[in-house]
């Protein structure tokens, strides 16, 4: 994937859009700037039209969505918790967003470009009817259930976790001595383009790593 100025622009947003949300209640759970700059280029890079994020929150992902693809997406989400609910109001106010309770009481009768899980919820299952062809999945952070569950589910996928190289931001709910999160992502039913994506994020991944482990953290 290679970078060039639309890139810069959506790390610009990724990078606005943290230092806004992090000054909102209930940052402490909001999607690192990393994961926000790789879901954009994800829909970026794969014409994505359509969205479900499992575990909306205060409406970090799509504030930032909305600014670089407004036009050509629509997006909708799930979330149960009351405050959360109350912040996507405020957050989004003006955003055209379908919000759901949850999995079950979502419409699957769409097929998804991108479903994001930012969130738990025990019925993951009910999403593989509601992919499209070129379907990908992206986890936010760590979530290492919700992880082992995509993989059982979509054993054919091709998964990688994306690590940042960078450290949180010192204007930002979290430690800037400590990396920033990372995101995992799995291409669904891989196209030619995908593949050679994935090999690209594989490779970057191998010196990420390298890069964390000569600076000893």
């Amino acid at each position: 994937m290679k970078c060039n100025i639309y890139c810069r622009v959506l790390k610009n947003v990724a990078n606005n859009k943290y230092l806004e949300f992090s000054k909102y209640e209930g940052s402490q759970h909001i999607a690192s700037e990393f994961s926000i700059y790789h879901i954009l280029r994800v829909i970026e890079d794969n014409d994505v039209k359509k969205i479900l994020e499992i575990g909306l929150g205060i409406g970090t992902v799509p504030s930032a969505v909305f600014q670089c693809f407004r036009e050509s997406v629509e997006y909708s989400g799930t979330e149960a918790n009351k405050f959360c609910l109350e912040s996507l109001k405020h957050n989004l106010k003006g955003e055209s967003i379908k919000v759901y309770n949850d999995i079950n009481t979502a419409d699957l009768t769409q097929k998804f470009d991108l479903i994001i899980v930012d969130g738990k919820d025990g019925n993951l299952k009910k999403l593989m009817y509601s992919l499209s062809k070129r379907a990908i999945v992206m986890i936010e952070g760590d979530r290492k259930d919700q992880t082992t569950e995509m993989r059982s589910i979509f054993k054919k996928s091709l998964y990688v976790h994306l690590i940042s190289g960078q450290k949180n931001h010192p204007d930002g709910p979290f430690d800037d001595n400590s990396w920033q999160g990372g995101i995992k992502v799995f291409y669904i039913n891989p196209t030619f383009s995908q593949k050679i994506s994935w090999m690209q994020q594989k490779i970057r991944t191998k010196f990420v790593y390298f890069k964390r482990k000569k600076l000893g953290k």
